[in-house]
């Protein structure tokens, strides 16, 4: 794949996204392929963990002004409760893998606040031969349904090999998905106390109730504006938010930016993948795929 340059004047990367196996189903939403052949960027938006791996070149993380070079190989990345600027430096391929909450707690050891905007080598949490081999079985895959069937391979062994997440994971992934007031109302709907609820959140997703209550109600509302930017946004904001100007500020607060300077830039990786995911799943975000499981 990374001899395939295409000529000048083209689209300057190509996105490609591929449905797992349906085992997978509940723990990773989707496989993706960022190919680029010369320098991109986009804001890469707040959401769930995910594993990548660098095919070729290298891609780049910019959080909070501070630059970071991607894992060499392969990596997993917390959730994250920020936009970061994602860049290739040139010629590079990124392949990813979107966990779900239900996914970090059934894969990964670790909870997931323990990672929460941060990055780290896949090989930290699963040994390094393990890492070096899959990532070698990816490198030898002929095309994308040979690398999808690495992955699924490879998810689907650690998966039987692991014990099941806890199920109020997925009760509280899809209840999150749901406008709910309040952290007292949240707990009700998922049947358990405000200090379990704590808990099963950092667990699988990250942050606290209060935090992600507020990430998924911008979350939809970003849903919502993406493709329909001709309409006055106070008319598509979500129900909890007071008026246009709390969506501002939270904006501002999740992005670092305001809705017209965001919605004026490129965004050439955020739109394909947008578009590509909505075919997959129905919505083109991944903090918002219905939860299974």
């Amino acid at each position: 794949m990374a001899d395939e340059i295409p000529q000048a004047g083209t689209a300057p990367l190509a996105v490609r996204f591929l449905r797992p196996a349906a085992e997978l189903s509940g723990l990773i939403d989707a496989y993706y392929i960022l190919d680029a052949w010369r320098a991109v960027s986009d804001h890469l938006l707040a959401g769930p963990g995910n594993v990548r791996f660098q095919l070729a070149g290298e891609w780049r993380l910019t959080v909070d002004g501070a630059h970071s070079p991607t894992p060499q190989q392969s990596g997993l990345f917390g959730p994250t409760d920020r936009a970061a600027i994602f860049a290739s430096t040139g010629r590079a391929i990124m392949l990813g893998a979107g966990l779900t909450p239900v996914g970090w707690a059934k894969l990964f050891d670790a909870d997931a606040s323990d990672m929460a905007n941060r990055v780290q080598t896949l090989s930290d949490f699963v040994g390094v031969a393990d890492a070096d081999g899959l990532y070698a079985d990816l490198m030898a895959a002929p095309d994308d349904l040979g690398i999808a069937a690495v992955l699924d391979s490879w998810f689907t062994a650690r998966a039987a090999a692991r014990p099941d997440a806890d199920p109020r994971v997925a009760v509280l992934a899809r209840e999150l998905l749901q406008p709910h007031d309040d952290v007292t109302s949240l707990a009700a709907a998922v049947g358990v106390s405000e200090r379990t609820l704590d808990r099963l959140c950092k667990r699988g997703f990250g942050f606290t109730p209060k935090q992600l209550l507020r990430q998924k109600r911008f979350l939809r509302t970003l849903e919502r504006v993406r493709g329909v930017l001709d309409q006055p946004l106070s008319g598509l904001i979500d129900d909890g938010y007071f008026d246009q100007a709390h969506f501002n500020r939270d904006f501002r607060q999740f992005m670092g930016m305001t809705p017209t300077e965001y919605f004026d830039s490129p965004r050439e990786i955020m739109r394909r993948s947008a578009e590509l995911r909505r075919e997959l799943n129905g919505l083109g975000l991944q903090g918002l795929h219905p939860a299974r499981g």
